[in-house]
């Protein structure tokens, strides 16, 4: 049900504008859910997820001219679908998604998959301990894909901070700790970790 309620606007702007002309005048509509950033690692097996949308109804969904749509889907309105990638050496693939419409309109997809193999970057820019005893830390984590999170240790506690994901992300936080590590991680669970003492 939380699956369907995400393209629930999207399915009702489609059902209107199906309203409002007669006939099968358009391709179906295709995209994708996951991988978020396209990014992958050398040999990890990547679920890519995506959906079909068509007034008329979805046929078929076909990646590289291989059928993905479960025989279950055909024929609905909505659809979604999901298959496994890996990564291959190479630095980038780009799969090419092929959606057709119970009327035999097609809408084609290009999904470029970029290979990452380089950890994030993460500098402390400063450390210091203020008048209230906190632990004050400013810092820098980048990465050539996309910072995907930056999370803080101090004793058993992880706190993960509120930042946009970004391929250069700052921020500054203050903990109750005199020490503690920061943990950067990139799109595809790369990581790093900075130990903080002023």
């Amino acid at each position: 049900m939380g699956e369907m309620r995400r393209y629930l606007p999207l399915l009702l702007l489609f059902l209107f504008a199906g309203c409002s002309r007669s006939g099968d005048a358009m391709a179906p509509l295709l995209g994708i859910t996951q991988p978020r950033s396209g990014a992958v690692s050398e040999g990890q097996k990547v679920t890519v997820e995506g959906y079909a949308f068509d007034d008329s109804g979805v046929e078929s969904v076909r990646v590289g001219g291989q059928e993905v749509l479960p025989q279950a889907e055909r024929g609905r309105k909505l659809v979604q679908f999901r298959f496994l990638v890996e990564a291959k050496k190479g630095g980038q693939v780009e799969l090419e998604l092929e959606a057709r419409d119970t009327g035999g309109q097609v809408r084609k997809l290009k999904l470029p998959l970029t290979l990452d193999t380089e950890k994030p970057k993460l500098v402390l820019e400063r450390v210091e301990l203020t008048e209230d005893k906190l632990l004050r830390i400013v810092g820098k984590a980048t990465d050539d894909v996309e910072v995907d999170r930056v999370v803080v240790k101090y004793g058993k506690t992880f706190s993960r901070l509120p930042l946009p994901r970004g391929k250069e992300v700052s921020f500054m936080i203050q903990v109750p700790a005199t020490s503690a590590t920061v943990i950067a991680v990139d799109a595809v669970g790369q990581r790093v970790e900075r130990v903080a003492k002023p």
